[in-house]
């Protein structure tokens, strides 16, 4: 009892340890951001800015092209996460309901793309989009994404579409609905808590991926927010504008910190439903 105890405890600190140091490193990031270059050098790291320069984040976001970065990222992010859900909760659906000859291999070969780390197949990618034309660009980006969300997807949704009970789906049968409409109007409502749950893991994953961006965007107008922040930390170390650096880290932070304080619950539950429903 008293070793249980101790062992909730020492967790419990562990968590509230690595939240300030969260928190911590994000506060100092917006406190640097608000300084001046001559004061960020000449005070201490962790003193408070003389005086707020919100002009930081304008030079940040036109300067420093943070706001070219940003809509990239965000076209990336929406198209390959958008398409990339609609395949993953199609095929979900038929692994998960439907019996065919070859399922069981189908799910091992969907099942092996979680196993195979990003770097052995960098280099088939990168000679595929370069015989398509699309190396450099955001369209081959968002193919590699969408081909990279569909494992992980497909293996969270198979088993909260196999948790949901068929009565409903025989009664659209028997009303005259067909399989398409049976799934887009009777079955996907009930699987949207887990759908918004991968959904929203598949949004915070793309936004800050960034080893395919590296390899596979040549051109600097194409670059992703991490690339581009990459980029902008290489010129601070020589043209010493630190606080525009930690101005963009700002700006691209906000937009992730957001969503995952909007939708934390709804994560927790809709990975959680299939199991609960079972």
């Amino acid at each position: 009892m008293v070793a249980a105890r101790s062992r909730r405890i020492a967790l419990h600190l562990a968590l509230v340890s690595y939240c300030l140091g969260s928190v911590g490193a994000f506060v100092w990031c917006v406190m640097v951001s608000l300084k001046t270059n001559p004061e960020f050098f000449a005070t201490s790291p962790w003193s408070l800015p003389k005086s707020l320069e919100f002009g930081n984040y304008a030079d940040a976001w036109t300067t420093a092209k943070i706001g070219r970065f940003f809509v990239n990222s965000l076209y990336t992010t929406s198209v390959s996460v958008t398409v990339g859900l609609l395949l993953s909760v199609m095929a979900a659906y038929v692994l998960a309901r439907v019996s065919f000859p070859g399922r069981q291999l189908v799910r091992l070969v969907l099942l092996s793309g979680l196993m195979m780390p990003g770097f052995l197949v960098v280099v088939p990618l990168y000679f595929m989009l370069r015989d398509l034309g699309l190396l450099g660009s955001l369209n081959g980006l968002i193919l590699v994404y969408i081909a990279s969300q569909i494992p992980f997807n497909v293996f969270v949704l198979i088993s909260f579409f196999a948790s949901l009970p068929k009565e409903m789906e025989e009664a659209a049968y028997v009303d005259g609905a067909s399989a398409s409409r049976t799934f887009f109007r009777v079955v996907l409502p009930q699987a949207m808590p887990a759908v918004t749950s991968v959904a929203v893991l598949n949004t915070l994953t793309t936004w800050n991926e960034f080893f395919f961006a590296l390899v596979f965007l040549t051109s600097d107008d194409a670059q992703t927010v991490p690339v581009g922040i990459l980029g902008l930390q290489v010129n601070a170390q020589y043209a010493a504008n630190w606080v525009e650096l930690f101005a963009g880290l700002v700006i691209t932070m906000i937009p992730v910190l957001v969503l995952f304080a909007v939708a934390q619950e709804r994560i927790a539950r809709g990975l959680t439903a299939g199991a609960l429903k079972g």
